[in-house]
């Protein structure tokens, strides 16, 4: 066969060769021919420089898009999160914006020179303490009376001056009185122990996040007719902890699952009814007297002074 026309035919065969498509007789036929032909060897190596070339483009591409499709899913995943954290942030932010408003209501309120303050307590299966406190201008009183099945009893009248040391409690119905004096009794006279009572605290940052962390938020009118807020304990379920929160004035309306009241049957240990301990209070301002939180006239009673020390 002439040598042009064999380089013809074997150069148009050199692709199928190369990717191992052709016969074996074709095959032979190449092979033989690259073995004698330099011009057939160079051309059969630049069409596998070719391929050689073009695979490595295509892994490289492969690689490359491998590698944005990776970028793309890590975005995707730092995106989902982002919005996650987002959406969390947001729903905790909205918390702490109304418990932060509140609680600076409640602050202003009990920075009031004039307020009256009830707290009603449940003690027992039947009875209900209630704790009335008046104060003016630095003046305080604080009443506490026990109502149950038997009527009503009063089971203390203390009068006191803001950051005194003096405690003066009278009782009415024996016509004595106690005047307590110490540091223990200066303590309790701080103005701010007096003004905030014993539900209310200090409310800093701290414990403004604690709240929005530790409870969950809704409203409600139930019971008393207007709009305040339902604070539930998200990490005590086990009592059931709810306050009701006043959206005016930012202080506690009612307070419960303290803990449980448990009565029995009589001679068993068989439970009849347990009872969710639950305080309720009530506030009034601008309304009290001179006459409130006056120490009234106790001559002819019996004094007796003690000594209060600090508990610590």
């Amino acid at each position: 066969m002439d040598k042009k026309i064999e380089c013809e035919i074997v150069q148009d065969l050199l692709l199928g060769y190369v990717d191992d498509v052709l016969n074996s007789e074709s095959k032979k036929l190449v092979e033989k021919h690259l073995l004698k032909c330099k011009e057939c060897q160079s051309k059969y190596n630049e069409i596998k420089k070719d391929i050689e070339n073009n695979e490595n483009n295509q892994k490289k591409q492969i690689d490359y898009l491998k590698k944005i499709k990776r970028k793309n899913i890590i975005k995707s995943i730092i995106i989902a999160i982002g919005i996650i954290f987002f959406i969390i942030f947001i729903f905790y932010l909205r918390k702490f914006i109304i418990i932060n408003d509140f609680m600076n209501k409640a602050e202003k309120s009990i920075q009031s020179n004039n307020f009256y303050r009830e707290t009603s307590q449940v003690v027992a299966e039947d009875a209900v303490s209630v704790m009335r406190e008046w104060y003016k201008d630095g003046k305080y009183k604080v009443e506490e009376e026990i109502y149950s099945d038997n009527g009503v009893e009063k089971f203390r009248i203390e009068y006191a001056n803001a950051n005194s040391d003096e405690r003066i409690t009278i009782d009415h119905k024996n016509k004595k009185v106690i005047i307590e004096k110490g540091e223990f009794t200066e303590m309790l006279n701080k103005e701010k122990n007096l003004r905030y009572g014993t539900f209310i605290q200090d409310y800093g940052l701290k414990t403004k996040l604690e709240w929005t962390f530790n409870f969950s938020i809704h409203t409600s009118t139930y019971d008393i007719g207007r709009e305040y807020y339902v604070l539930n304990d998200e990490h005590d379920r086990d009592f059931n902890y709810e306050i009701w929160i006043d959206k005016d004035i930012g202080l506690p309306l009612k307070e419960t699952g303290n803990g449980i009241i448990k009565t029995v049957f009589k001679g068993t240990n068989i439970t009849k009814e347990e009872i969710d301990m639950k305080s309720e209070y009530k506030y009034e301002f601008g309304k009290v007297t001179d006459e409130d939180v006056t120490v009234p006239d106790y001559t002819g009673y019996e004094v007796q002074h003690l000594n209060s020390r600090n508990i610590g």
